[in-house]
């Protein structure tokens, strides 16, 4: 898996993909979205401000050595 980064309007649930990367239609990918204004759904807000390191059962010392 390799990354690629783009800027795009999201219009009526539709994100347009440039034209430098067609190629990659018909083909499985992973979507993530960042969005750059504070106003926005309340719940949505509240879930891209998560972290897992606030879950007890998730912490592991021996992978968080490696970030170290």
């Amino acid at each position: 898996m390799y990354a690629i980064e783009f800027e795009a309007d999201l219009k009526d649930g539709v994100v347009m993909i440039p034209d430098d990367y067609r190629s990659l239609n018909n083909q499985h990918v992973r979507v993530l979205m960042l969005i750059e204004s504070d106003h926005g759904d309340p719940e949505l807000l509240a879930l891209s401000e998560h972290s897992a390191a606030s879950i007890e059962e998730w912490r592991d010392a021996a992978e968080d050595d490696v970030w170290k």
